[in-house]
């Protein structure tokens, strides 16, 4: 937390915040006129911003207030001469820990221009001022080279090197005199960025493209000042992103809880899911599978408009880091669609927000789930596997569960039996189980993993973190959660040609339901088509027309590609342990991870402990179709 704001920048101010930095104390110091100081801890680079008095861009600012090393100091009276004493004393102390240090300045030109001098509209453009000098020459090429890779709404960026004597903001002191710069062995740059996010015509911001701009530039920023360290100084770090911020002002925690809140606040699943099945299906199988049946649901608990205005009331924008920003913002449109799911409830309108919730079936996803009733064989009559009745299933998961319980005393995680279940489902941690079920003596391991070795496991490590969103999962995370749980099956030994069968099987029930088929359709098409049972199609097709049509189904397949794909191209599984998340944010987990944000999560699947269970993800190399999976 900032600590109150001075009314002055003076000496002794000064002094204290070096004492601090001397110590490698994190600084986090408000300054006159809206300024702040704010240092995560010793680190080889400062950057600096100087807006002059009524010029303060909010927006240019989260360029710097995302990084872990900054000065953002309004340049207003007396204060100029002060915020270069500042910095050259935080440069000093910075020197003495590296060996060198790296000060960028920045500041917005007047005009978007590139740099031609014509107007750049959305066009990225960047004045890198620098010295004429070898010393500084190999940091300089880097900058440039990471600008010019930048490219913002299609226009790749103009970069313009300005070799000259004059490095920082014009009209404003030096930060650092020669002399003293080449005292403390300081490279002083200066990048002028054309502010693209700001309307040319009517000079109104445009928010979206200057997050983006930030967001881009900042990791140039960033990604410089590494290079810069590994040439020139002592530090070490083994990746740029090891030199991003670690701590945040406590915006970001309020709103992950505030977003964490709702996604608490209701069960989308559970509430989609019919509560009697087993009748409907008596029902349906008494008319000869003539007749749709007629699904109960569990009353609606929750109001989701007022839970919507409470969702968009959650201040995002006051998030100062760019990546937790990114994540909150794609959770806050997510939660807004399964709202409206939620509300839209057996109406016509469901299937297309589940569409826009979940996605569309692609015609490569068809292809494979066709292939796989092709290619894998149906059962034909052969004999089935002896099942067993739900209470083997609980004892076995009550097992897995105390395992986890062992390793933290954290882990609140239980087995809930529910006559209205019938399915297998994880919420909030916990699986609930149909007290009437019976299961595949074969498939009861794979399931157990499934549930609690994947959904479970992951819903607590998500808990462990700071950031709870990990727990109730960020945006997108049910593709990978379903992909990630099936393939856990595989690891296991336990993927059947049946479970295969009947996830294609899922993909192609809602290719039908998006096609206009009605339920005692797409119930035909399994059965007679695909051969499956006449149970094992009701429940698929149940499944699929839920609610008013639940596209959901159809990612089990799909986060399965997605997870052979991720790990053929060398993709670590550790990392999709830590939370509930999306494949696409692998690496900005990993991120986090090399920025001491996320701690190392308690929870570890036991299967991964298993001989066979590292020779079966080496497979997965020469595996490249999920057929290729199948180990019954």
């Amino acid at each position: 937390m900032a600590k109150p704001e001075v009314t002055s920048l003076d000496q002794r101010l000064i002094d204290s915040l070096v004492d601090q930095l001397r110590t490698n104390r994190p600084i986090r110091q408000v300054l006159p006129a809206g300024g702040l100081v704010n240092i995560d801890r010793q680190l080889p680079f400062l950057f600096v911003y100087r807006p002059p008095a009524g010029e303060f861009d909010a927006l240019f600012s989260k360029i710097l207030i995302g990084g872990a090393s900054y000065v953002l100091a309004p340049a207003t009276g007396r204060s100029k001469a002060w915020t270069s004493r500042l910095v050259s004393e935080i440069a000093t102390v910075l020197s003495e820990a590296f060996s060198a240090v790296l000060i960028i300045e920045l500041w917005p030109s007047r005009k978007a221009e590139g740099a031609n001098g014509s107007p750049a509209a959305i066009k990225p453009g960047f004045r890198v001022h620098c010295h004429r000098n070898e010393r500084s020459a190999a940091t300089v090429d880097r900058l440039v080279s990471s600008l010019d890779r930048m490219t913002i709404m299609k226009q790749r960026a103009a970069v313009e090197r300005v070799v000259g004597p004059n490095l920082g903001r014009p009209g404003l002191p030096r930060l650092l005199p020669t002399a003293r710069a080449n005292d403390i062995d300081a490279t002083i740059l200066g990048i002028e960025v054309a502010p693209i996010y700001l309307d040319e015509e009517t000079g109104e911001t445009l928010p979206i493209v200057g997050r983006t701009l930030a967001r881009l530039l900042a990791r140039s920023l960033q990604r410089t000042a590494f290079e810069f360290a590994q040439a020139e100084t002592s530090d070490r770090s083994m990746h740029f992103h090891a030199l991003g911020r670690r701590t945040f002002v406590a915006a970001a925690s309020r709103v992950d809880s505030q977003l964490t809140a709702v996604a608490e606040s209701f069960d989308l699943l559970l509430s989609v899911t019919p509560i009697n099945s087993d009748g409907a299906y008596k029902t349906f199988r008494r008319s000869k599978f003539e007749r749709a049946p007629r699904f109960h649901y569990r009353p609606i608990a929750v109001d989701p408009d007022l839970l919507k205005r409470q969702l968009w009331n959650i201040k995002i924008e006051r998030v100062e880091d760019p990546v937790l920003d990114q994540l909150f913002r794609e959770k806050r449109r997510e939660l807004d669609l399964k709202l409206t799911l939620l509300a839209e409830r057996e109406r016509s309108r469901f299937v297309h927000t589940s569409m826009a919730l979940y996605g569309r079936i692609g015609d490569d996803l068809k292809r494979s789930a066709l292939d796989i009733i092709a290619d894998v064989p149906a059962r034909n009559g052969s004999k089935s596997p002896r099942s067993v009745p739900a209470a083997h299933l609980i004892a076995r998961a009550e097992e897995e569960l105390d395992r986890m319980r062992h390793a933290t005393g954290t882990m609140e995680g239980r087995v809930i039996v529910q006559k209205d279940i019938s399915s297998l489902m994880v919420s909030s941690g916990n699986l609930y189980v149909g007290a009437d079920m019976s299961f595949p003596a074969n498939r009861v391991e794979p399931l157990i993993q499934h549930e609690i070795g994947t959904h479970v496991l992951t819903y607590w490590n998500g808990r462990a973190q700071p950031f709870k969103l990990l727990a109730t999962g960020l945006a997108g995370h049910d593709e990978l959660q379903e992909g990630l749980a099936v393939f856990v099956e595989y690891l296991v030994g336990g993927l059947t040609g049946a479970r295969l069968r009947t996830l294609a099987a899922r993909v192609l029930a809602v290719g039908a339901l998006l096609d206009g088929a009605s339920f005692v359709e797409t119930f035909r098409l399994l059965r007679d088509d695909f051969g499956l049972s006449e149970r094992i199609a009701f429940l698929v097709t149940m499944r699929v027309y839920r609610g008013g049509g639940l596209t959901k189904d159809a990612v089990y397949l799909r986060g399965l590609e997605s997870v052979i794909a991720y790990l053929a191209k060398g993709g670590r599984l550790d990392t999709l342990f830590i939370g509930k998340i999306a494949t696409e944010h692998a690496s900005v987990i990993e991120e986090l991870q090399r920025r001491q944000v996320l701690v190392p999560p308690p929870f570890r699947p036991s299967y991964l402990d298993q001989p066979d269970t590292h020779y079966r993800i080496e497979q997965i190399r020469n595996k490249p179709k999920p057929s290729d999976l199948i180990d019954l």
